[in-house]
């Protein structure tokens, strides 16, 4: 939110921590959205590609997706009614989970940013020249993470998802859809592991007012 987007962690670490998940990369050149250990780097065209081991991220959130819950999705299904399932199924309103869905979309609306130059503008700033795409009767893995309100400024509270095509062609950072059919699976976590970055800019960077739940909201949205 503050605009420190220098990246520190390569990808090839970061998949020791988890083989699903979603982030952004050096400069924010591009979304990231990580399926079955593999991260891929969503340009702001909107194409994807494989990100190299020795990519740099500065933020990421990643899991070992291990669902203790899955349920099939016969029945068209909208972005509203279908996080209102997913609050049905959660635990607690208090812990983390990951969510993977995979299916058939008959619409689905995403960004990406454009990669910035120092020096670098706040996100808010940022999202303003974002580009969106959309497509539609596509078959997309949809995937990310719902993270409690109090966890603001560390994650987005509510739902954060990443969507990338089943040719993993296409995709970015999930703004609407309509899910038609497929298959949910939730992995609920209670544990959270926390790296922060050892950059000059994060060390330099003030961050005492925070980030406010309503500010990041309008970024992700």
């Amino acid at each position: 939110m503050r605009g420190v987007y220098d990246g520190e962690l390569t990808i090839g670490e970061l998949l020791q921590h988890g083989d699903l998940g979603l982030g952004t990369f050096d400069a924010l050149d591009g979304e990231m959205t990580v399926v079955d250990g593999i991260a891929y780097r969503q340009r702001s065209d909107g194409r994807c590609e494989i990100a190299a081991d020795d990519a740099l991220t500065p933020y990421a959130a990643v899991i070992d997706f291990r669902p203790d819950h899955t349920e099939d999705f016969a029945e068209a299904t909208d972005k509203a009614g279908f996080e209102a399932r997913l609050d049905a199924l959660a635990r607690s309103p208090n812990l983390f989970y990951a969510v993977r869905v995979d299916g058939q979309f008959a619409h689905v609306r995403f960004r990406s940013v454009v990669r910035q130059e120092r020096p670098y503008p706040p996100l808010l700033e940022v999202v303003k020249t974002q580009v969106v795409h959309e497509l539609e009767d596509v078959g997309a893995t949809m995937v990310g993470f719902r993270c409690p309100d109090y966890a603001v400024g560390i994650g987005v509270p509510g739902y954060h998802l990443h969507v990338i095509t089943a040719e993993r062609t296409r995709g970015g950072h999930v703004l609407d859809y309509c899910l038609e059919r497929g298959r949910l699976g939730i992995d609920h976590t209670s544990s959270l592991h926390l790296e922060l970055p050892e950059t000059d800019a994060f060390s330099a960077a003030d961050l005492t007012a925070g980030a406010s739940a309503a500010d990041i909201g309008k970024a992700e949205s």
